[in-house]
């Protein structure tokens, strides 16, 4: 499932001819977004961003339409002190970039946008209904549709921060960035604080082989259960838009 195969859908690599051919079939758009931010040491900090950018050129490959690079920098949340984490504090500086990248696609004439957010920072998701109101109320020509990895209805497993959710649909996309050997053995290194808590403030200690990963254990990954969740996450895009 990895997506080093479709570079024809990434449009930062087209030059304008193949961009209008390839919109004149679907003029659709899909601007990913993600952020830089500790994910544990088992995970790249830029995984909110590869996960969006892949999910996105799956849904392209099926429907059509383009995909823009991944937007980086996502609005801040309760780790932006972790290391490696660069966040944005300003909604408005966050809002004004998107809002210069639909006009102008708005104003090159692509008939519809979808917004994809592997990040979802409650600051981000807020920023984006924000984005959607506005949009609506202006009565803009573009359509504009948003979504987050964490709405997907139809997967049995809760959205994270670097745990098990985030490692399974990371290592679907890209299971060369995945590496699980960097987290010591369980026995060792249990997950869970003494009441059995996943999500409690041990996970804020720097001693802890968790650090930063708040969710259920990512060393039970399991690869026959990861490439289902996240075909699912495809497929329910795919349907969505």
């Amino acid at each position: 499932m990895a997506s080093n195969s479709l570079e024809h859908l990434q449009i930062e690599r087209l030059n304008p001819l193949e961009i209008d051919i390839a919109l004149a079939q679907n003029s659709l758009v899909f601007i990913p977004l993600g952020a830089i931010e500790w994910h544990g040491l088992h995970l790249p900090i830029g995984l909110d961003s590869l996960t969006s950018h892949g999910i996105c050129l799956q849904v392209a490959d099926k429907n059509g339409g383009l995909v823009m690079p991944p937007f980086h920098y996502g609005m801040s949340g309760s780790i932006w002190n972790h290391p490696y984490t660069i966040l944005i504090e300003e909604e408005e500086v966050f809002l004004k970039i998107l809002k210069t990248t639909l006009t102008r696609l708005e104003t090159i004439g692509v008939k519809k946008v979808v917004i994809f957010t592997g990040h979802f920072s409650l600051r981000q998701l807020d920023a984006l209904v924000t984005i959607r109101k506005e949009w609506l109320t202006n009565q803009n020509s573009m359509e504009l549709s948003i979504f987050s990895i964490s709405d997907c209805p139809t997967v049995e497993m809760e959205a994270d921060h670097g745990a098990i959710f985030e490692t399974s649909v990371l290592a679907e996309l890209h299971p060369d960035l995945v590496k699980l050997e960097n987290l010591p053995q369980k026995d060792i290194f249990p997950a869970n604080d003494v009441n059995g808590n996943s999500k409690g403030d041990h996970r804020r200690n720097p001693d802890n082989v968790l650090f930063g990963i708040f969710g259920d254990d990512p060393r039970d990954y399991d690869q026959p259960k990861a490439e289902i969740i996240t075909q699912k996450i495809i497929d329910w895009l795919a349907q969505s838009v």
